[in-house]
């Protein structure tokens, strides 16, 4: 009943919107702040010197990745929390997809210090036309592993956005939102990797209206929370009030 009481009490809520806003700045600053700006399509020599010329930066993106993977943890341990009340094999989906998503991301962050790596000179007796294109295809591949990421994310968007519909104290609205995220992403994937000639038309209006749905979710959690909260905790003595053998 203690550890009941003091999960009711805790403002899942304002934490998951926390670190969802979280999520969102160190996540922006990393890949639109500093990769997107960084890498140079078709030129490989100015992507390396663009690299090597702001080093610093650089490695703050990836520190920033890094943080973004404890952050996300969080977050799937909050979002199961909140949720799991509503529908808890659905809520345990999500945390699955949440999981399973960290380790890929985690592993596409070594292919951001690698291209830093071979900036500060991991491959001297290479020529130097050669560990420019080396470091032009990590950045490739780190743009293909975050696209592709893109295949659990959107699927744990839908789950998400399912339960806020199903929870009757989050807003129907902010679940459908979410739920349709996952038609941006994946449109966003199939894009990328079957017709990339229609790339810069298409990917950019697939994923701004994901990317926007998650970010009214974060602002939304962190600045109503209380309210979320107190909904919540009645939502949780409802269903404590109702007899085992009831459905």
């Amino acid at each position: 009943m203690m550890t009941t009481q003091t999960e009711s009490h805790f403002n899942w809520a304002r934490s998951a919107g926390l670190a969802y806003l979280g999520v969102a700045v160190l996540a922006g600053f990393a890949e639109f702040s500093v990769r997107t700006g960084m890498v140079v399509d078709g030129d490989a020599a100015q992507t390396m010197a663009n690299i090597a010329a702001n080093q610093t930066v650089y490695g703050l993106a990836g520190i920033a990745d890094l943080l973004v993977l404890l952050l996300d943890t969080w977050l799937g341990l909050a979002f199961w929390m909140l949720l799991k009340s509503v529908n808890r094999p659905m809520a345990l989906l999500a945390l699955f997809l949440n999981l399973l998503r960290l380790p890929w991301m985690g592993a596409n962050v070594v292919y951001h210090f690698g291209a830093l790596l071979l900036v500060n000179g991991a491959l001297p007796n290479f020529p130097p036309e050669q560990v420019q294109d080396i470091v032009a295809f990590l950045m490739d591949m780190h743009a293909y592993g975050y696209t592709a990421n893109g295949i659990f994310f959107g699927a744990w968007c839908f789950s998400i956005g399912w339960l806020f519909y199903r929870s009757g104290f989050v807003p129907r609205l902010l679940g459908v939102v979410m739920m349709l995220a996952l038609v941006g992403y994946w449109t966003d994937l199939f894009v990328v990797f079957v017709t990339p000639e229609f790339e810069a038309i298409i990917s950019p209006f697939a994923v701004m209206p994901a990317a926007l749905a998650e970010i009214s979710v974060c602002l939304w959690l962190t600045l109503a929370g209380k309210a979320v909260h107190r909904a919540f905790q009645r939502h949780n003595a409802a269903s404590l009030a109702v007899p085992s053998g009831v459905v």
